[in-house]
């Protein structure tokens, strides 16, 4: 009686370890498909607006949505040209989409390396991040330079104002 017990109590363990392996095992299926489609959306949802900013003008046409910020308080936020920063980008005018938003310019860069970094990352299999993303200080330094690039093309003097959209 103890042996088949034994037996029994083995059995049962090994099953459910077993099964428990097969449900981590169809959840991470599950979550890296969900990354997967993540990825592609993402990706269709770019190239769709690339599509629109590159046919349409946001200087001209109306239908884009307008910054709330600067409607009521006639101030420039971060965000301020963006819209028409990318459209210039599309259109090959760096200079000119330097003039409309600066900040925007210089960090879409970095944010399109991250966005290849992670895709190829999920492709590979392989982790390919930046360090600089990881570190516990760049938050805050983002944050400060977002703030300052806000209250310097807000002042109305000479060097200041080039920042202005």
């Amino acid at each position: 009686m103890d042996q088949n017990w034994f037996f029994l109590r083995n059995w049962c363990y090994s099953f459910i370890r077993s099964f428990l392996r097969s449900i981590r095992r169809w959840w991470l299926y599950e979550l890296l498909q969900i990354m997967k489609l993540k990825y592609i959306l993402g990706l269709i949802v770019i190239i769709g607006l690339s599509i629109i900013y590159y046919r349409f003008n946001p200087g001209v046409y109306n239908f884009f949505p307008e910054c709330p910020f600067h409607k009521y308080l006639h101030l420039d936020c971060p965000g301020c040209g963006s819209q028409r920063a990318i459209h210039a980008l599309l259109h090959g005018d760096i200079l000119s989409a330097a003039n409309y938003n600066l900040l925007m310019v210089l960090t879409l860069p970095f944010l399109l390396i991250h966005f290849f970094l992670k895709v190829y990352s999920q492709v590979t299999k392989k982790d390919f991040t930046l360090k600089i993303w990881c570190h516990p200080a760049t938050p805050k330094i983002l944050l400060a330079i977002v703030i300052v690039f806000w209250i310097t093309r807000n002042i109305p003097f000479a060097p200041f104002n080039y920042l202005a959209a």
